[in-house]
Formats: structure tokens, C-alpha cells, sequence
């Protein structure tokens, strides 16, 4: 999983961001364009592996990762013409998803807090970048049609019906079902993207949110203290808990994120566990069993033989995979099985 932090000038985006990788605040000064990306991967706490390494006293226990990615280059720019520049494009376009860093709260050089309008900027200017790829592809493709060279009609109809929707002011994440035709996926356009919203709040006087954000109407969001959040990530974990305890706090705002990008782009985690390494691995939603030995190696998927199978609640009640078996926890399925989130699977296969 790949995330790509986004915001305006003075939203906070980089604290947010040190405060999702327990990264120091330092870097915070680097977020100019200029300067190039902030980048950091991220383990995704997986408490289940902890067991699994013990029943198989792995050597080694790893988590599943997400990499963030911190770049300046957003403007609020609402006016065709005022491109995106190459290093943010270029950083930008390969993410998973976005997450939208919007500040609530008064800024010395940017002024009072307007969220639903730092909203609305940052998704014009993402709709114009991606009409101007489809107008530069559409032109491209006539040009070719006058030198002769035969053009694909279905992709000419994709990228029009794109450019419509793109028009009337609409990201293309509205239409999903466009997004998930593989003639444009390479595209990559930006308003395509999955979008999460971060509602960065002050420390104090935390102002009531608008209620077209309350009513999701734009897209999910998580309320976050992002100055906040930056010093706890800072802490040791006994010294963080306590602070949080002392806060009212349930839980750090990097697992709330990284929780809501995984539903928001249909992530499950199943494991994978032996003598040499307890693993967990994130897989789409509907991903059958061959894509996930593809997942773990290349080799799995092409000499795939069978999956067995066992829920990790079932294992952990049954106290050993032998244990499991005799009470008949574990199934032999096929390549077409849909893997479950929580899965304990052992691949078989032979190449």
C-alpha cells in the first residue's frame, strides 16, 4: 500500500506526515518542491504475529509495510493552464491512494480555516492535471489517425467519457467502474485515486467541522490533531500510552489511517507462517488463492497445487496446527478459493 500525502501551503501536511511515520520534525522543513519528496515506510501493527511466530518459533516475525510519500506541489490553482509540476506528477501518480491533509484552524501567513474550499481547490486543480492528459492523449491519437496509423475506438470512447466528466468539474473517482477498465489504468490520473481527507485541528478551540464534511458528501475523513499526534509519535511507546491515556485517546492517529486506506482501497491481511519466518501479507478483497501465492513468490503461483487453509481465531483456539487438524479446522482448497481476511495459509506447489 502506497500513500500519497497531499495539501495546500501551511495545512500541515508534513507534520501529519512525521506524525504517521515517527519521523523526526526536522524533515518538516524540507516540504518545498524544490526539495524533493518525503518518503518513509511504515510497519502496519499486526498483533496476530506474535502468536504465529511463537507456534512455529519463527526466526523472524514481519509486518505487512505502506509507504508514504510527502510532496509539495499543490497551488489551489483553480485555472486551466497553471500545470502541475513534473517532480509532483512524477512522485505522485504511482500512490495507491491520497490522503488529503485540510487545516481547521487559523494560519499567521494563510489565514482563517476554509476546509470546505481547501478542499474544493485541491480537487480542481487535481481534475484540471488529469484533462490535461486526456486532451494531450486525444490529440495525440489524432494526429496519428492523419498519419495513417489505425486507432483503438474503445480507447478514444474511455478517454472522451473521461474528458465529459472531467469537464463538468467531477473527479473521475466518481465513476469507479471507469477507473477499473484496464486500458486506462495506465493513465493514472489523479482524481481517479481513492481519497482520504485528514482534517487537521488546533490543539485548542477545535472549531465544529462544516456539515457537508459531517455528512461524508466529499469523501471519507478522520479528524486529526496533527501537531499533536507528531509530538506523541515522538515518545516511547509506555511514555505515548500514558500521555494518551491521559488524553482520552483510543488509538494513535497512523493506525487510524492506515486502518481506514486499507478499507478505503478493500485490503484484507492474511498470514503466512513457518520456522524460518511468520509474515503477513495484504491482498485486494476477492483475491483468489492463486493471486495470493503470486503475492508471497512467483514460483507459488506458477506451480500452485493446493491452499491449506485455517482461520488465524481458529488456530489461535486450537492452540497448534496439529490440534487444528484433528478438529477438522483446516481445509484443502483450490486455486479459485476466496482468501478471508485473517487467513492462515499454507501453499503447496511444485515447479
Amino acid at each position: 500500500m502506497k500513500l500519497g500525502i497531499i495539501g495546500l501551503p501551511g495545512s500541515g501536511k508534513t507534520t501529519v506526515f512525521n506524525a504517521l511515520t515517527s519521523s523526526s520534525a526536522q524533515v518538516a522543513e524540507f516540504s518545498a518542491p524544490m526539495r524533493g519528496p518525503n518518503l518513509a515506510v511504515v510497519k502496519i501493527p499486526e498483533p496476530r504475529l506474535a502468536f504465529l511466530g511463537q507456534l512455529y518459533n519463527s526466526k523472524k516475525v514481519t509486518e505487512a509495510t505502506v509507504d508514504y510519500v510527502d510532496v509539495g506541489g499543490l497551488t489551489g490553482s483553480t485555472e486551466k493552464g497553471q500545470e502541475l509540476g513534473e517532480s509532483f506528477l512524477n512522485h505522485i501518480r504511482p500512490v495507491d491512494a491520497l490522503v488529503h491533509v485540510v487545516r481547521n484552524f487559523e494560519h499567521p501567513m494563510h489565514g482563517k480555516a476554509d476546509p470546505l474550499g481547501d478542499i474544493s481547490r485541491v480537487e480542481t486543480e487535481l481534475i484540471l492535471a488529469d484533462l490535461l492528459v486526456v486532451e494531450k492523449r486525444l490529440e495525440r491519437i489524432s494526429a496519428e489517425r492523419q498519419r495513417g496509423k489505425k486507432e483503438n475506438p474503445e480507447e478514444v470512447r474511455l478517454l472522451q467519457e473521461c474528458q465529459e466528466i472531467l469537464e463538468a468539474s467531477r473527479p473521475l473517482r466518481s465513476q469507479p467502474e471507469i477507473m477499473d477498465i484496464s486500458l486506462l489504468r495506465g493513465f493514472s490520473f489523479l482524481s481517479g485515486k481513492p481519497l482520504l481527507i485528514l482534517i487537521n485541528q488546533p490543539e485548542e478551540n477545535v472549531p465544529s467541522l462544516p456539515q457537508e464534511i459531517i455528512d461524508e458528501t466529499l469523501a471519507p475523513y478522520l479528524e486529526i490533531v496533527g501537531q499533536l499526534e507528531m509530538e506523541l509519535a515522538q515518545l516511547a511507546p509506555e511514555e505515548a500510552n500514558e500521555f494518551m491515556v491521559e488524553l482520552g485517546l483510543e488509538r494513535l492517529a497512523r493506525d487510524q489511517v492506515i486502518k481506514a486506506s486499507s478499507q478505503l482501497l478493500g485490503l484484507i491481511s492474511f498470514f503466512t507462517t513457518n520456522e524460518q519466518e511468520a509474515r503477513a501479507w495484504t491482498i485486494k478483497q476477492d483475491s483468489p488463492a492463486l493471486k495470493a501465492a503470486g503475492v508471497v513468490h512467483s514460483d507459488m503461483e506458477r506451480g500452485f497445487i493446493r491452499a491449506e487453509v485455517i482461520q488465524y481465531n481458529d488456530l489461535e483456539a486450537a492452540g497448534s496446527y496439529a490440534a487444528a487438524q484433528k478438529q477438522g479446522l483446516v481445509r484443502l482448497e483450490g486455486k479459485e478459493y476466496i482468501v478471508q481476511d485473517g487467513d492462515v495459509i499454507f501453499f503447496r506447489f511444485k515447479v
